[in-house]
């Protein structure tokens, strides 16, 4: 009789049956660390996401507070000036330092106050309604700015004597003639005008701005959640990971920690203000900032335990063929679905090259260029470049490509419509001579940029260079001219008869005024001079290649025929004021910027005392020193 079968099908399937639950634990096993592999490469993702966000908000932020600091700097300079000149006529009179210090604040609304005291620290323009002697002797501006008078001294969060409220101060230093410190002019900037601009920024529902000082105590700070953001200023109290990463670098980094203040967890990165002893720092909750990849996780795992069901019940219809047939289907289908979703994602877009020509691309390309579906295959790669030099640059990276390197750089690429998009471009090198590009969208973040920059260099009421970006012009055209042989005029204005139009019309009027006498200096030189606002009613005109010491003349009596007319008012009122010039001319009156503006200066004052509505070089007054 034949053998029964039976038993060695059973052993046969009984092992099968081992080896078939061995290889689902295996193949789980896989899929599970996977799956943690991607969320740790998503959660490092998120992270240098956050990171990246958390250091441009805090770098914008920065450049917006470092140019609030220089604006007030420059009207401590412009105090400074006038200062200097009315103690040059006789002694210091408080009435006339309040009106002063009154209309300069005025040109900056983040100012709290503005304050000029004596070489003993004694204010010499307090309040009307404050104590009669109040000194500042002890404060620590005061003390830099005498130990230093060449530079800005900024002091640490204080709360004010005659204004009060938690703030900061910047003082500059006076001098006498013979360099002898004097006392200081300095003003002050509330908390609650920095925490006005933070509050533009974007942190979501738990984040944080704060500005620190160099010694880390709290100058202001801004939170959505925040009742009372006063009450931890000017405390010192920060976090661990904090002190770590500024013993790498003290002045720009980022970490994760638990605040000090609230106990939230946040992504913070911190930056300098320009180069001012002061730290911005932006925090991003983890729990606003993770929150997608705390989701990416549930679906994950949701995912895993239904696959982990799927493979269970496969494995109880394993014995059939079809059965199994099935499920590989099934398996491949899923794994070509998570490929498709990678690739089809809604932020980063993605190319495959051969030969520089288009082979594989997905939505979000298409999105990024304006294009269609279908428009962009089998297209070369110049078709999306700005020009030929740029498609050139990035050629040149095929050979680092070719040895394994990646790629990654940042440059203007061209749309469809013919419009440009800033991009950062990575790429990376594939088997069979292909190459893949990954490509974002950084156009509002080079907006921001471009933006800030601006703002730091330019008047804000005019539009016209300010102090800083003046002397940088003015020393290259100095370097020019001394190439060239050529003279060049430095002239100093100031606007006869504003302070009357901004004190009987109001300050809209008066900056009605400014924005007319700038379009007026501007249309009346040439395209290569240079008109910059100091300040106030001041103004600086650099008239450059003179070909002769008379050019300016020709020049100088057109700008005052320009302001003959009168001046429409936003009330529809009409004002006149003039305009009084000193002049000092390269070489003869001085080779660097700061002797040609300081005679300049100078010769306007003594032109001033002899009449207005005119030029003066240095040269032609008498009482102008050398």
């Amino acid at each position: 009789m034949p053998q029964n079968p039976a038993p060695q099908l059973s052993v046969d399937l009984g092992r099968f049956r081992r080896y078939l639950i061995l290889g689902n634990l295996v193949l789980l096993a896989l899929i599970a660390l996977a799956a943690v592999l991607v969320l740790s490469a998503s959660h490092r993702a998120h992270e240098e996401r956050g990171r990246a966000t958390a250091a441009d908000l805090a770098r914008s932020l920065a450049l917006s507070v470092a140019s609030t600091l220089q604006l007030v700097d420059n009207t401590l300079l412009s105090t400074l000036n006038q200062v200097d000149r009315l103690g040059a006529a006789g002694p210091l009179q408080a009435e006339e330092l309040t009106r002063i210090a009154d209309a300069q604040r005025a040109l900056v609304p983040a100012m709290t106050a503005l304050r000029v005291t004596d070489a003993e620290g004694r204010v010499l323009n307090p309040d009307a309604d404050g104590p009669a002697t109040v000194t500042v002797a002890d404060r620590d501006y005061f003390q830099a700015a005498r130990a230093d008078p060449t530079r800005l001294a900024v002091s640490e969060p204080l709360q004010g004597r005659l204004k009060k409220g938690w703030g900061l101060v910047l003082a500059r230093a006076r001098l006498d003639e013979a360099g002898r410190f004097i006392g200081v002019v300095y003003g002050g900037i509330g908390t609650q005008g920095v925490v006005q601009d933070f509050q533009r920024a974007d942190v979501g529902s738990q984040g944080i701005v704060v500005l620190r000082s160099s010694s880390l105590r709290l100058i202001a700070r801004y939170s959505p959640r925040d009742r009372d953001p006063e009450a931890r200023l000017g405390m010192a109290q920060v976090s661990d990971a904090f002190h770590a990463a500024r013993k790498v670098d003290p002045w720009q980094g980022s970490y994760i920690a638990r605040s000090t203040l609230d106990g939230i967890e946040r992504v913070t990165a911190y930056t300098q203000v320009g180069r001012h002893p002061l730290l911005v720092q932006v925090g991003l909750a983890t729990e606003d900032f993770f929150a997608p990849w705390r989701r990416q996780m549930a679906q994950l795992g949701g995912l895993l335990a239904l696959l982990a069901a799927v493979v269970v019940g496969a494995s109880a219809l394993i014995y059939r063929a079809q059965a199994r047939q099935v499920r590989a289907r099934a398996q491949a289908a899923l794994l070509a679905a998570e490929r498709g979703a990678m690739l089809d994602n809604e932020l980063v877009g993605m190319v495959k090259l051969r030969a520089r020509r288009e082979v594989w691309h997905n939505a979000a390309l298409a999105r990024l260029f304006g294009y269609g579906p279908g428009e962009l295959s089998g297209q070369p790669a110049r078709l999306l470049y700005l020009d030929d030099e740029s498609f050139a640059q990035v050629g040149l990276a095929y050979q680092q490509l070719q040895e394994t390197r990646s790629y990654r750089t940042q440059l203007r690429m061209r749309r469809k419509d013919g419009g440009t998009v800033w991009v950062d471009l990575s790429g990376k090198a594939l088997p069979d001579g292909e190459s893949l590009w990954l490509m974002v969208d950084i156009t509002h973040i080079k907006r921001s940029e471009q933006q800030a920059r601006h703002l730091a260099l330019h008047d804000g009421l005019t539009g016209l260079p300010n102090r800083q970006l003046l002397q940088d012009r003015l020393a290259f055209l100095l370097r020019d001219a001394e190439r060239n042989g050529r003279w060049l005029a430095v002239c100093y204005l100031d606007l006869d008869g504003f302070k009357a139009v901004n004190d009987q019309h109001g300050h809209d009027a008066g900056d009605a005024v400014l924005r007319a006498a700038a379009e007026r200096l501007t249309a009346s030189v040439r395209g290569n001079d240079v008109v910059a606002r100091m300040g106030g009613d001041e103004f600086v005109l650099v008239l450059n290649q003179l070909g002769a010491l008379s050019d300016e003349a020709f020049a100088l009596n057109r700008l005052l025929d320009s302001f003959a007319a009168p001046i429409t008012l936003p009330d529809g009122s009409e004002a006149s004021v003039g305009v009084s010039i000193g002049v000092a001319i390269y070489p003869q009156h001085g080779s660097d910027v700061g002797t040609l503006l300081g005679r300049a200066d100078r010769a306007l004052l003594a032109g001033k005392r002899a009449g207005k509505g005119r030029w003066v070089t240095c040269d032609a007054v008498t009482d102008v020193k050398a």
